[in-house]
C-alpha cells in the first residue's frame, strides 16, 4: 500500500525581511547572549522552541536563527494555526511557489549531505488541536519530506522552529499537548524576555521602525526626538515589539501627537474638533476607537494603492492574514476606492463572509 503524501500548499508563507541583527537583539546582556547562542544552534537541524510573551519577536528570531544556517538560500516556511482536516502520513510534500526558485542549488545545503536543510516555523503551536498535533510529531520522527518544484522532489532535511506563549510544561499537565511532540521540540528551548526588561533598546527599535514605515506609507516625519524616545521607554509595553511597532505608525503617520495623546494620563485641554457637545462628557475610550480606526482606515488604502490592489501581497506587507484583511476592507468601506472594483471583489468578500 502506497503512502499517502500530504502538502502543506497554501499554508506556508515566507518570512518577511529581517531587520539587522543589532537591531533584533539590541544591547541587553541577556539578549546579546540569545545572539550567541542562535548563531551556535543555526548549523544543526536540531529543533527549537522558543518561549516568549506574545509580540516580542518570537518570529523574528526564528527567521534570525534560519538566516545563519548553512546555505542561507534555503527555504524558510512559515506553517500557520488553525489546523486543517488532515491525515497522519509518514511522507510530506511541502510544496512552493516555483517563482525565482531554478532547481536545487536554490535551496542552499547544509554542507554536509545531499540534502537541502530549510526551516518549517510553527507559529503559537501551542495552539495546535489534536490532529496538527499528529501531523507535526509524523512529520519529524521519521517522515522523509522534499519540496516540490517544477515537477521534481528535492528532498531536505527539515529543521522546526516552534514558538509558544504559553508554559507548554503546564499544557502537557492540563493534558491539551502531546507529551511525545514538547519533548521533541524542546531539545532546544530559548526564551524572549519581553520588552519592558529591555527598555534600553527602544530606541534602536523605534528608530528602526520609523525608518521602515515612512518608507512603506511614503511619510516624511522627523525621526522621534528625546522627548518621544523617553515617553515611550516610560510605558510598560503589555503588548511587546508588536506594540511599539504599531505606536510608531502612528507616529509616522499624525505625529507625535499620534502616540502621546494615547498615553496621556494628566489633565489636559480637549482640541474643540472632539470636545464634548453641551458639557457632557467625553469618552475617552470612543475617541480612541475612531482614532485608531480612521488610522488603520488610511494605512490599509494607502498598502492596496501601493500593491496595485493586489490583496496578498498587501497582506503580507501588513504582516496580517489574508482573511483579515479582506475583513477590514469591508469593513472600512474600502472596495469603493478600488480603481473599476468589480463582481469578483463582491464575490471575493462574500466567500469570506460564508467562511467566518
Amino acid at each position: 500500500m502506497g503512502s499517502t503524501v500530504n502538502t502543506f500548499d497554501g499554508r506556508l508563507t515566507f518570512c518577511q525581511p529581517l531587520p539587522p541583527g543589532g537591531t533584533i537583539f539590541g544591547r541587553t546582556e541577556g539578549m546579546r547572549g540569545l545572539w550567541q547562542v542562535a548563531e551556535k544552534v543555526a548549523a544543526a537541524s536540531v529543533p527549537i522552541l522558543i518561549l516568549g510573551e506574545k509580540g516580542t519577536g518570537k518570529e523574528v528570531f526564528a527567521g534570525f536563527i534560519h538566516s545563519c544556517s548553512p546555505g542561507p538560500n534555503a527555504p524558510f516556511l512559515k506553517w500557520t494555526m488553525p489546523a486543517p482536516d488532515g491525515h497522519a502520513t509518514d511522507e510530506i510534500a511541502v510544496c512552493l511557489d516555483p517563482e525565482g526558485l531554478d532547481g536545487e542549488e536554490k535551496f542552499g545545503g547544509n554542507g554536509k549531505s545531499g540534502r537541502r536543510l530549510c526551516t518549517l516555523f510553527v507559529d503559537e503551536v501551542s495552539e495546535a488541536g489534536p490532529e496538527r498535533q499528529l501531523e507535526l510529531l509524523q512529520l519529524m520522527k521519521g517522515s522523509r519530506p522534499f519540496i516540490s518544484s517544477d515537477g521534481r522532489n528535492i528532498p531536505v532535511s527539515l529543521r522546526v522552529i516552534a514558538t509558544s506563549a504559553r508554559d507548554l510544561t503546564q499544557e502537557v499537565a492540563a493534558g491539551r499537548f502531546g507529551a511525545d511532540l514538547h519533548s521533541l521540540l524542546s531539545a532546544v528551548t530559548l526564551r524572549l524576555p519581553p520588552l519592558r526588561e529591555r527598555k534600553e533598546d527602544i530606541p534602536e527599535l523605534a528608530r528602526y521602525f520609523w525608518r521602515i514605515y515612512s518608507e512603506r506609507f511614503g511619510c516624511q516625519p522627523a525621526p522621534p526626538g528625546p522627548q518621544v524616545i523617553e515617553r515611550l521607554q516610560k510605558h510598560n509595553w503589555p503588548g511587546n515589539i508588536r506594540e511599539l511597532e504599531n505606536v510608531m505608525k502612528r507616529y509616522v503617520v499624525l505625529g507625535t501627537e499620534g502616540i502621546m495623546g494615547s498615553w496621556r494620563t494628566e489633565s489636559s485641554r480637549v482640541p474643540a474638533a472632539v470636545a464634548p457637545p453641551n458639557g457632557h462628557s467625553l469618552s475617552l475610550k470612543d475617541v480612541t476607537r475612531e482614532a485608531t480606526q480612521a488610522l488603520e482606515r488610511k494605512i490599509i488604502l494607502r498598502t492596496l494603492q501601493e500593491t496595485q490592489w493586489k490583496r496578498r501581497r498587501a497582506a503580507q506587507a501588513l504582516n496580517i492574514s489574508y482573511r483579515a484583511l479582506l475583513y477590514k476592507i469591508k469593513a472600512a468601506g474600502l472596495l469603493s476606492e478600488e480603481p473599476k472594483a468589480g463582481a469578483q471583489d463582491k464575490e471575493i468578500l462574500k466567500m469570506s463572509d460564508n467562511a467566518a
